[in-house]
């Protein structure tokens, strides 16, 4: 109902009011005296909001503990008691008899990761590029009984989040793509040896350089917690060729397997095992926490989306409308300020954020000063122009393209809402929310053009002479 949103009533009142002047040629306002009133109620938020953050160094992990496990798993209890209280709170009973079956199958899923802590074998994978060697160094490792891990051989497709270390083999000095996936390895937490395979393809001089090149790379990457470790091995050497004389005096040639080198990487396989089994599974734990953090929380991500929805198509229309009777450009302005605001408010609600009149007002105030700066509302306007004409008896009608704008604009808005919650709620950051990161999801979407074509087919409906407006 209208009254229940003041800011919705309030500012299309106001519009309304000031589109009657106008008429009337009592035009008090023109449109730099609204961007500036926009300007002034909002600079404040807009400069604390936009003043540089201070930079945040990539720091290397410290060794898990067991406590930090258990802690990040009762906040991921904690998530799932919020999706409960809204599944059961929100949704119709229908809508709800899918989400018990999954909030069970997620309480339990604790008990087993915190049961994992107990592990004491490690697991290793064996990664690489092709033709590294690496299943020939699985086969050779699966032959020492005495390291105690448990081997896998895994190409960088498959997912090593469960690994509780790595040996990364390269047959030469590294790759950038396989520099940044080793960086990506030791920021999770894992331990990784970088191993030299095929060194006995290379001259002594090069293959010294090699491992000099690698080790500066292990040292640049390291974490103090587990250092990069360096091995050069030849876990299939090349045959040698062998000559025998024979007694006759002949000379005959033969190529005979060579043994395997390994180097120091069993021993530092197997310090590892006996320093480092606790804190090296407790990080793997706690990635595979991190995991089921992200799964609850794409749940509760979809089920606030589906009450979100709603709140925008329903407001999205309230903007259509009030463009298309009240054509002038400064009001439509005023009026999808307003609109924004209880827009803002209303997805507020929905994703926990309890922000007042005067907040959701000063953000709507900047995305909507932010969308002209951008050339957001010509980018809007171009895109319907193009859809609107296979519908040129419609296309002539006075202010239906200002009305489809500044609905399909309203659109995109509450989009650009939901979706920057989302990525910062799946990503576990605090939400640092601004004008210009709305701004620029709201540039990516229009961009992409999506639901254009559904809101223009909706639209030439809804915002036809007569066609009534949905409630709000």
């Amino acid at each position: 109902m209208f009254s229940k949103r003041p800011l919705l009533i309030g500012g299309l009142g106001l519009s309304a009011s000031l589109w009657l002047m106008d008429v009337v040629h009592a035009n008090f306002f023109d449109s730099s005296t609204l961007l500036s009133a926009i300007a002034l109620g909002s600079g404040m938020w807009w400069w604390q909001r936009q003043r540089p953050q201070a930079a945040i160094e990539l720091q290397p992990p410290t060794p898990v503990e067991r406590a930090a496990v258990e802690q990040a798993a009762s906040g991921v209890s904690a998530l799932i008691d919020q999706l409960e209280t809204e599944a059961i709170g929100h949704l119709s009973a229908e809508n709800r008899a899918p989400w018990p079956p999954r909030i069970a199958t997620h309480r339990q899923r604790k008990g087993d990761l915190l049961a994992a802590l107990d592990r004491s074998q490690l697991r290793f994978g064996i990664v690489g590029e092709p033709g590294t060697g690496k299943t020939a160094l699985l086969t050779e490792l699966q032959q020492t009984e005495s390291l105690g891990v448990e081997w896998q051989e895994l190409s960088f497709d498959q997912d090593a989040m469960d690994q509780d270390g790595l040996l990364l083999l390269t047959a030469g000095d590294l790759t950038e793509s396989v520099r940044e996936r080793l960086l990506g390895y030791v920021q999770s937490g894992q331990a990784v040896t970088l191993v030299f395979n095929k060194q006995d393809h290379y001259l002594p001089a090069d293959r010294d350089r090699i491992v000099q090149q690698l080790q500066r790379r292990a040292v640049e990457l390291g974490s103090t917690a587990v250092p990069v470790e360096v091995v050069a091995i030849a876990a299939a050497p090349n045959p040698t060729r062998v000559r025998r004389h024979g007694s006759d005096g002949q000379i005959a040639e033969s190529l005979e397997t060579t043994p395997a080198d390994l180097g120091t990487l069993p021993d530092q396989i197997q310090r590892l095992a006996a320093q480092q089994t606790q804190p090296l599974v407790a990080a793997t734990v706690l990635r595979q926490v991190e995991s089921w953090r992200k799964e609850v929380q794409g749940g509760l991500n979809q089920l606030r989306r589906d009450r979100a929805m709603p709140v925008v198509e329903q407001l999205q229309w309230a903007a259509g409308a009030s463009a298309f009777a009240i054509p002038v450009a400064s009001l439509d302005l005023l009026a999808a300020a307003a609109i924004n605001g209880q827009l803002f408010m209303d997805l507020g609600k929905i994703y926990g954020l309890r922000w007042s009149a005067d907040e959701a007002k000063s953000l709507a105030a900047n995305v909507a000063q932010l969308t002209v700066k951008l050339g957001l509302v010509e980018l809007s306007t171009q895109a319907l122009a193009i859809a609107l004409k296979g519908h040129l008896a419609t296309y002539a009608v006075g202010g239906m393209i200002q009305g489809l704008s500044a609905a399909y604009l309203t659109r995109m808005v509450g989009l650009s809402l939901i979706e920057t919650l989302e990525t910062a709620a799946l990503e576990g950051k605090e939400n640092n929310l601004t004008a210009g990161v709305l701004g620029q999801r709201l540039r990516e979407l229009l961009l992409s053009k999506r639901g254009l074509q559904g809101l223009v087919t909706a639209g030439l409906e809804r915002l036809r002479p007569g066609a009534s407006v949905p409630a709000t």
